[in-house]
């Protein structure tokens, strides 16, 4: 049995996720791997990198409750304003990146950089007896990669993985030009497909967006406001459509566990499915946050996770 805990993309909104990861793990639920997309990479990678150290200083022993409280709190302690993540490039800058063709996106991802440094190593991530996989398209050839700790310049990918397009500039990998990749949610905000291929028999999936995107009012001619509702509403049609073919996988499938007989499906069985996501909206904007939305985002996480999880 194969049990894969499933980060799907949200950007700010991840610190949702992290307070439903809390939850989850107090519940019980102990993940094989962890999966992660965009927002969901960071917070597999800080996750594994936590399970790793524990496995070094406690004689292989996990505290799976307690990597999802150091997670909240590195939420809280450390992206806790939009300056944390990434600084505005000034108008000349972005000017004569125009010019010169050498555009580098909106935002300075620097700060984030330095906090994946910081906070995630390699040694730790490999002493980690839980797996990890991070989702990131190739920009070149437009295929998803799902990169492991044992890839080179893995944390390149994680940076990739979290990189919004035109907000975010393209990372290469290694540095080299012809390995250019962004953000994973492009293909695959929740790789449950992937998790299902790779032999799961139960997933648990995390979500940050809700089924239907909020109708409100946004200021669409703020150009960095507009870069993030175009990306809600494809990230937000991308995760319907990975969670509706996981859920309608299932529903194909004999409900005695038995493999299927016809079709596509032949030979594959029905796993034990978990996805829980916001019923409504998460009101936090990525150009202006501060600490104490990130603690409410938490907060309802934690407690709508508690909530999914009872009895399960």
């Amino acid at each position: 049995m194969s049990k894969i805990l499933v980060l799907a993309g949200g950007s700010v909104k991840g610190a949702y996720q992290t307070g439903v990861v809390r939850a989850v793990f107090e519940a019980g639920f102990r993940p094989d791997s962890i999966y992660g997309i965009s927002a969901g990479s960071m917070n597999a990678s800080f996750l594994v990198n936590n399970f790793g150290i524990q496995a070094l200083e406690n004689d292989g022993n996990i505290d799976f409750p307690q990597a999802a409280v150091d997670l909240c709190e590195f939420w809280v302690n450390t992206i806790n304003t939009p300056d944390s993540l990434a600084l505005r490039r000034g108008t000349y800058d972005l000017g004569m990146s125009a010019i010169r063709r050498n555009f580098e996106g909106l935002l300075d991802t620097t700060p984030l950089r330095e906090i994946l440094d910081n906070n995630i190593q390699i040694r730790n991530l490999n002493a980690s007896p839980i797996g990890l996989k991070v989702g990131a398209v190739d920009i070149i050839n437009g295929s998803i990669v799902y990169a492991n700790p044992t890839y080179e310049h893995f944390l390149d990918y994680v940076m990739a993985s979290s990189a919004i397009p035109i907000l975010m500039p393209v990372v290469n990998i290694g540095g080299l030009k012809k390995m250019a990749f962004l953000d994973g949610g492009m293909r695959d905000v929740a790789p449950v497909k992937k998790a299902i291929n790779d032999g799961a028999t139960e997933i648990v999936c995390i979500a940050c967006h809700t089924r239907n995107i909020d109708g409100g009012y946004f200021p669409y001619g703020n150009l960095l406001a507009l870069v993030d509702r175009v990306m809600d509403i494809a990230v937000n049609e991308c995760l319907n459509a990975d969670l509706d073919w996981a859920e309608f996988r299932n529903e194909c499938l004999p409900m005695d566990g038995s493999p299927g007989e016809f079709g596509i499906l032949i030979g594959q069985s029905r796993i034990k499915l978990k996805i829980i996501r916001p019923q409504k909206p998460l009101n936090i904007d990525i150009q202006s946050f501060d600490q104490e939305d990130i603690q409410r985002m938490i907060l309802l996480g934690y407690q709508h996770g508690r909530d999914e999880m009872v009895g399960y």
